[in-house]
């Protein structure tokens, strides 16, 4: 015959394990739900945006530089025609003699500022002295254009449009020498001649139909 109490003591024993049992089932299953819902949950933080680059941030150092959209002459063959050329080493003066090496296309001395400030070549023809000529080709950007123009317009040259750019002249006579200047600009490049009892008729002109063959005459 059973002991009533030893079954009320085994009915108590399974019922704190059912009961140990149930709440671990409970808190398994809300683990699970949770971590479904947190899973699949909109209201989830959306990654960073990456920032926009501003449109007014300077660009890195080291940058290749722009290429110019007119003609870029580095030396002074490439900026005669054939037959220019021949005939001014036909001369027998010599091209950019040391003698001649701090001469520049004026003798004004702003606008020889403005040629000294910028990268230029020049390109003389002739020794020290009282005869030949010095054309420099320089690149300007617009704000040299206006100052370069203001000048000239300022001592009186002759300015007025050419072949698509501005051309200015000058001219004198002292001391029995005469000497003047020679200027176009085009295309933000500027072509400076300062000449003194040497000028070749057709000089300024065979350089920009070369530099600009649009400008040559057709035939």
């Amino acid at each position: 015959m059973t002991d009533p109490d030893e079954g009320r003591s085994t009915s108590r024993w399974w019922f704190v394990v059912a009961t140990v049992v149930i709440a671990a089932l409970v808190v398994a299953s809300g683990a699970l739900v949770a971590s479904l819902v947190s899973t699949a949950s909109p209201e989830a933080d959306p990654p960073p945006a990456t920032e926009a680059p501003d449109p007014e941030r300077p660009l890195p150092e080291n940058q290749p530089a722009p290429e110019h959209a007119g003609p870029n002459p580095t030396s002074c063959e490439q900026i005669y025609s054939e037959e220019m050329y021949s005939y001014l080493t036909g001369t027998g003066m010599p091209l950019n003699d040391q003698s001649v090496a701090e001469n520049v296309g004026s003798y004004d001395p702003e606008l020889i500022a403005v040629i000294n400030g910028i990268e230029h070549l020049d390109c003389s023809w002739g020794f020290a002295g009282d005869y030949g000529l010095t054309t420099s080709v320089t690149r300007v950007n617009a704000d040299a254009v206006k100052t370069v123009r203001e000048r000239m317009t300022e001592l009186g040259y002759n300015c007025h449009d050419e072949d698509g750019g501005t051309r200015c002249l000058t001219s004198a006579t002292e001391a029995g020498n005469r000497y003047g200047e020679s200027h176009f600009v085009r295309d933000g490049l500027w072509l400076a001649t300062a000449w003194v009892n040497f000028a070749p008729e057709g000089y300024t002109p065979d350089i920009v139909q070369t530099l600009w063959p649009d400008t040559a005459p057709q035939p």
